[in-house]
């Protein structure tokens, strides 16, 4: 559905159609974790006398990275629909970024072995108030982000590992945490985009299972904490989130 059918249509069609691509997303990206567990975990049990332990490893590796990756699924729908029902209160408090950033690499599981990152400190001071566990959260989806697509390159190259580098630091009376990948950015008319549920930029992108709901939550979460979140690319390529959070220490 183009802006132009949008248009025209009613708001029952809108939210039937809406309501048809959330289901079809939300399946696919269900089903394609839970092939994988399962095929490894057939296998495993059909053939486990006769396969190598170097094969042994490589099949309990994909059950637990689709797991993984299912749980984080399943995390977002659940924390989408609090954050519509306006269930979510932050809880401010004394926290440091550096902290908030260790404590999201934490939960990415997996994920973060897929590449490389490089995590730098602007200045001597990162303490600020604020909810951590939000922030960390917030932090943690944008980085997730970053892990997933941040390696893309366009061509006939090979696709290349994520290389992700972190800046954070206060600014006056903000806090930020500032993420780039190098990857092939995003379309500026895109741009506004992304922060919309189910979202998905390219035909590639239905490769990799993908709610598309993190980048929504990740903006729900800085306007809870007074904050908000920028995109833009990098002129050397790839694209730049940076998390302002309003530092309520200032």
């Amino acid at each position: 559905m183009t802006p132009e059918d949008i248009s025209t249509r009613s708001h029952d069609e809108i939210r039937e159609y809406l309501h048809r691509q959330m289901l079809s997303s939300v399946s696919h990206d269900l089903k394609t974790p839970l092939a994988t567990i399962i095929g490894s975990l057939e296998v495993m049990t059909l053939l486990y006398d006769k396969l190598s332990e170097e094969k042994r490893r490589s099949l309990i590796s994909s059950a637990l990275t689709e797991a993984f990756r299912l749980d984080h699924f399943i995390t977002n729908i659940l924390d989408m629909a609090k954050f519509e029902a306006d269930a979510v209160r932050p809880r401010f408090e004394s926290a440091r970024l550096s902290q908030m950033i260790n404590d999201s690499l934490a939960r990415l599981g997996p994920l973060k072995t897929k590449g490389e990152i490089s995590i730098t400190a602007i200045g001597d001071a990162d303490d600020l108030i604020t909810d951590p566990m939000l922030g960390s959260r917030a932090i943690g989806l944008v980085l997730h982000n970053a892990f997933k697509f941040g390696g893309r390159k366009t061509g006939k190259s090979p696709e290349t590992p994520p290389a992700i580098e972190v800046e954070y630091g206060l600014k006056g009376r903000e806090a930020f945490v500032r993420i780039r990948d190098h990857g092939d950015g995003i379309p500026p008319e895109k741009q506004a985009a992304v922060f919309d549920k189910y979202t998905r930029l390219q035909k590639t992108d239905q490769q990799n299972a993908s709610t598309g709901l993190g980048l929504t939550i990740s903006q729900y979460i800085m306007r809870l904490l007074d904050g908000r979140i920028e995109l833009h690319n990098h002129p050397e390529g790839g694209a730049i989130f940076t998390l302002w959070f309003a530092n309520r220490k200032a």
